[in-house]
């Protein structure tokens, strides 16, 4: 069997700690490991092999994540954002063309499963032979935040799916729980031929590029946004609900990571230094500095260096709203982090202010930033830690410098320059940009070992 994992989503509902371009599965939420490469590992202990979906602006994210569970040939990225259907849809045309007519495991990057999981899957692999099969969690309480599935017909060791319900109102959810209906995982077993006659009975605009693999890249940005469950599952009458009662958590808005976190006496879920009294049932996630609280219950508190936010814990699933509202505006703290991951390391923003901005670069041990220049900007670099390999533009010629610790050096305007770590060991600067335009898209690159130029 083979392993999808998909990894191409924004996780707007865990805002402020999950950004566009930092979503919620490369979180650290209650382990050391990310949500991605917790999901790697368990999956590399079941798996023949593993595949990742995710797309241009993550894969640098995911190869420094999991590159050493998942080969660079594997991770599959997709043009655009399309939702899961035409994701799925690649990567069945991925695997038919490098492995055959096998079936796959298609799941997210940010739930949290249970080895157990794996023997569930084990066992409904006959079914996915003929049929479209998903995973019905055992429902403990009458959530509103999740798609239901109401089981037909049985089957060995599932059932037909009779019906998919859509995230219900509170009674609503009441109701199905009495009727015996499952929680929609969104984890799906298929079968490349199977899924490929699905789309075409039912997802005529996808189904009409998947000749190949590379065709339907090269359209991907023609396919609809549109999910599997709408674009396949709901309309197939081959889709079967395979039930799974071990342990299961979708780690998709703030209530869910405090039901996984340990508890104090008086049920408050910490992160971070803390001062609480005659506080109760919060969570409070920190980490930058201290957070007091007093006489609160039920809120959801999550500080970021630039952005914080307090939440009634039950409006858990509408913290998306900030996310979007913020992405309307134009304001950067839906998109991104003080701290921001590229491809040769990242860099902290530490200050900013009328024509300068002051940040902290790491470059790993043997990667470079671009050959580039600034036209409206100078840039001073102190090296903190390592040795810096610069290139930089002088007579018309490229000269280097090496640059050590407790040493600097000044990069004029329209001068074409480039920083390199030669050592083994991280790098680390403060970079001081001076100028009349200091935003990021004022760079023109020259050469690019990223593929950026």
């Amino acid at each position: 069997m083979i392993v999808l994992i998909l990894a191409g989503g924004s996780g707007t509902r865990l805002w402020p700690l999950s950004r566009e371009l930092y979503p919620k599965q490369f979180l650290s939420v209650n382990s050391k490991s990310s949500l991605l490469r917790s999901t790697a590992e368990l999956a590399r202990e079941h798996a023949d092999d593993l595949v990742v979906a995710t797309n241009r602006e993550h894969f640098f994210y995911v190869r420094d994540e999991i590159g050493d569970i998942v080969s660079r040939d594997n991770i599959i990225l997709e043009p655009c954002r399309r939702n899961t259907a035409p994701a799925i849809a690649l990567a069945s045309l991925f695997i038919t063309e490098n492995y055959g007519d096998r079936s796959f495991l298609a799941m997210p990057s940010d739930h949290v499963l249970s080895r157990e999981f794996f023997d569930a899957v084990a066992e409904a692999e006959p079914l996915a032979k003929e049929h479209l099969v998903t995973f019905g969690i055992n429902p403990w309480h009458p959530a509103t935040g999740y798609g239901y599935i109401k089981p037909g017909e049985a089957l060995s060791p599932g059932y037909r799916v009779e019906k998919f319900i859509e995230k219900p109102s509170p009674e609503k959810a009441e109701q199905l729980l009495k009727e015996g209906c499952l929680w929609n995982s969104g984890i799906f077993l298929l079968t490349p031929s199977v899924l490929m006659e699905e789309f075409k009975a039912h997802a005529p605009g996808i189904a009409g590029y998947m000749h190949s693999y590379k065709e339907l890249l090269s359209n991907y940005d023609k396919l609809p946004e549109i999910s599997i469950d709408y674009a396949i599952m709901e309309r197939s009458s081959r889709s079967v609900v395979v039930p799974y009662r071990g342990e299961w958590r979708d780690i998709g808005n703030w209530k869910s990571v405090y039901e996984i976190m340990p508890k104090d006496a008086g049920k408050n879920a910490v992160k971070g230094e803390a001062l609480l009294r005659e506080t109760r049932n919060c969570l409070i996630y920190g980490g930058y500095r201290l957070i007091a609280c007093l006489g609160v219950e039920n809120l959801a508190i999550v500080d970021t260096k630039d952005a914080l936010l307090v939440a009634d814990k039950e409006k858990a699933e509408e913290v998306k709203w900030i996310a979007e509202e913020l992405s309307a505006k134009g304001r950067s703290e839906a998109r991104l982090h003080t701290t921001v991951h590229k491809p040769w390391g990242y860099y902290t923003l530490l200050e900013e202010g009328e024509r300068y901005r002051v940040k902290r670069l790491c470059i790993y041990p043997g990667r470079s930033i671009s050959l580039q220049r600034h036209h409206h900007r100078a840039e001073h670099w102190i090296v903190v830690r390592g040795t810096a390999r610069v290139i930089k533009e002088e007579n018309g010629k490229l000269v280097e410098v090496f640059v050590h610790e407790n040493e600097s050096i000044y990069m004029p305007k329209s001068v074409k320059h480039r920083l390199e770590n030669p050592g083994k060991v991280d790098l680390h600067l403060i970079e001081i940009q001076t100028g009349e335009y200091i935003e990021e898209d004022d760079i023109e690159r020259f050469e690019d070992e990223y593929g950026r130029c």
